[in-house]
């Protein structure tokens, strides 16, 4: 097996079309744990921003209020 050092020597070696079918299949390999890294990262922070609201540490706008401060940003 290569060394890291070796692959990337390989690699960068290589023509630029092979080295975009690398960089494709590189990605595609870790498309499905980006994924999760994502997904795994918006539930922390959604229960985190959960355990501020119900700890009263922070305060909701209800949705009313929200449209309507948006609606004074978008509209002229």
């Amino acid at each position: 097996m290569l060394s890291l050092d070796q692959l990337i020597a390989e690699a960068t070696a290589l023509p630029a079309a092979d080295k975009t079918i690398l960089l494709e299949k590189l990605v595609e390999s870790m498309a499905g744990q980006l994924d999760q890294d994502v997904l795994r990262e918006g539930i922390q922070t959604a229960q985190a921003r959960l355990a501020e609201i119900e700890s009263g540490a922070v305060q909701t706008i209800p949705g009313e209020v929200a449209l309507a401060q948006v609606r004074q940003l978008i509209e002229p």
